[in-house]
C-alpha cells in the first residue's frame, strides 16, 4: 500500500494526541458505515462501506469512594470509528510501538 507510512504517522499522531487510546477496546464492531469520521485519518468512512467501531469504557470508580457512589456509577462510553486500513495501522502501532511514555528519547 503506497500510503502506509502516511497512515502509520497519522495513527501515531492520533495516539499521542489522545484521540485514540492504545488500550484494548471493550468491544469491536465491524459494520457498514453511516458516514462517521475516522479517528485516525479524519476522513469520513463512506456510507455503506465497512468500518470498525471501537468501544472504550472508563475504569470503575476508585475504592475510596463511598459505596453509594460506586453503586450509582455509570461508565463513560467512547466510540471511535476507523477505516479498515486505519484499524490495521492502529493495531500495529498500539501493539508494536506502544505508548510514547514507554520509549526513552535518545
Amino acid at each position: 500500500m503506497p500510503d502506509e507510512p502516511i497512515i502509520r504517522e497519522k495513527t501515531r499522531e492520533a495516539i499521542q494526541s489522545g484521540r485514540l487510546p492504545i488500550t484494548q477496546p471493550r468491544r469491536i464492531f465491524c459494520l457498514r458505515s453511516a458516514g462517521a469520521t475516522c479517528a485516525v485519518c479524519g476522513d469520513p468512512v463512506p456510507v455503506g462501506e465497512m468500518e470498525f467501531e471501537l468501544e472504550f469504557r472508563t475504569a470503575p470508580p476508585p475504592d475510596e469512594k463511598p459505596l453509594i457512589e460506586r453503586l450509582n456509577w455509570t461508565p463513560e462510553v467512547r466510540h471511535c470509528h476507523l477505516h479498515p486500513h486505519c484499524f490495521m495501522a492502529w493495531q500495529f502501532e498500539r501493539t508494536n510501538v506502544g505508548p510514547p511514555e514507554r520509549h526513552e528519547s535518545i
